[in-house]
């Protein structure tokens, strides 16, 4: 794929460019304090939204603001970790063994 320049000259563009241009990272929309969940026990919990413009993810969790608010961008951190590379941190993917391959 080439990619034409200002100045009219033409680059390559690697295919890992064109995804970096296509992806859209996870930020923390908003942290809010709510009621506890249903057999949630306890005070001080908090909804918690990541956006990427595209989807959002939502969550609950208990402990302080801070803390959520911490705990809402290590999720979205790994989640665009995860959109970059390809690699899942939860659950990483790779080869299957040959045995299993061949069944």
């Amino acid at each position: 794929m080439t990619h034409q320049t200002i100045d009219g000259t033409k680059t390559k563009t690697s295919p890992a460019d064109t995804h970096q241009a296509k992806l859209r990272l996870f930020k923390v929309a908003s942290v809010e304090k709510i009621s506890p969940p249903d057999g949630g026990e306890g005070q001080d919990w908090y909804r918690y939204v990541l956006d990427s413009g595209r989807s959002m993810i939502s969550g609950q969790r208990r402990g302080s603001r801070k803390d959520v608010q911490a705990y809402a961008a290590q999720c979205a951190e790994q989640l665009n970790t995860r959109g970059q590379t390809g690699q899942s941190i939860w659950s990483p993917r790779g080869r299957k063994p040959a045995a299993a391959a061949n069944r």
